[in-house]
């Protein structure tokens, strides 16, 4: 009997150490975000400053001490600090430490919609050392918060999120050992930011609209001054050309029309289509059709300038809604 109930113990013994192996450690996350600077658009990176807290049961490791951040832009300048010598124990039983994260992060940006584009700042970590089956990340309660002065010049920041997800590396590293790819739980930090609307419209838009304005006086002059009105068209064009460079400079190298792309392509459509208007009154003049010539002018204008502001309405209104 006594043989018996000993054999049962170490069976139940032995099924529980089994069942808590297999049982992945939960360790509760959460980030206050104490900074942001060092935006750059062109490299796609930007620096932060966090504080990252753990809660978990256990006394046998620090999951402080094996996180690895995944999107550092430059390694070698990331520090980690932990703030206490050593976990300790709250009085819910749970370990406890924070970590504090400084260092630049890379994140890809995309500028379909610039100036109305929304972008987001994004951190993550996962553990080093252990696999999703062993160890697995769960948000707290609140699980991120930002620095109540926390600013970004020139943009607005709107309400950070943290996501928890399992992250699977499709590859064994060359280990011909594994038989299934690494997976492991990954946190990761959202800050969503965007530029002030009003702002952005009066500082991008204003100076092709003030040269689109200009170039369509060449449509308003008399067709007698043909001097003028070809003087006009031409230093428009050259204008806009060296407002698109000179916005190109604030713009990292992509491979795709940006919206600000587009609004140029559109006023050199105007500012080419009004300068074919005034080649074809010229030939009218020299045949001393004057008023004809008026008329196609003036039609032109109104048809040209028409087109152009629906065409500007409908793309910066699309670029605004898929932001």
């Amino acid at each position: 009997m006594v043989r018996v109930c000993l054999g049962g113990i170490i069976w139940l013994f032995a099924v529980s150490m089994t069942f808590s192996q297999e049982r992945p450690v939960g360790v509760v996350v959460g980030v206050y975000v104490n900074d942001v600077q060092t935006l750059n658009l062109r490299e796609h990176s930007y620096a932060m400053d966090l504080y990252i807290w753990f809660r978990w049961n256990g006394l046998d490791f620090d999951p402080a001490e094996t996180i690895e951040m995944t999107n550092p832009n430059e390694l070698w300048g990331h520090v980690s600090a932990p703030q206490y010598e050593a976990p300790f124990e709250l009085p819910t039983g749970e370990m406890y430490q924070v970590l504090r994260v400084q260092g630049r992060f890379s994140h890809k940006f995309f500028f379909n919609n610039y100036p109305y584009d929304r972008q987001t700042l994004v951190a993550e970590f996962e553990d080093s050392i252990h696999e999703v089956n062993r160890l697995r990340f769960t948000a707290d309660q609140n699980p991120v918060s930002l620095h109540p002065n926390l600013t970004l010049p020139g943009f607005r920041i709107g309400q950070p999120r943290l996501v928890v997800e399992d992250f699977q590396y499709p590859t064994s590293f060359g280990d011909t050992r594994q038989t299934t790819p690494d997976s492991y739980s990954r946190v990761r930090i959202e800050i969503p930011i965007h530029r002030p609307l009003v702002t952005s419209t009066l500082k991008m838009l204003l100076p092709v609209l003030c040269v689109v304005f200009g170039a369509s006086l060449m449509l308003r002059l008399r067709v007698t001054l043909i001097d003028a009105r070809l003087g006009i068209g031409i230093t428009a064009l050259l204008t806009v050309v060296a407002i698109q460079l000179a916005a190109n400079d604030t713009m990292p190298n992509v491979d795709y029309l940006v919206l600000m792309d587009k609004i140029h392509l559109a006023a050199y459509a105007y500012v080419l289509m009004g300068l074919g208007v005034v080649l074809a009154t010229v030939r009218q003049v020299d045949r001393l059709a004057i008023e004809a010539a008026q008329r196609l002018q003036t039609r032109a204008y109104w048809l040209t300038t028409s087109v152009f502001l629906l065409v500007l309405c409908a793309i910066i209104t699309t670029a605004i809604v898929q932001g």
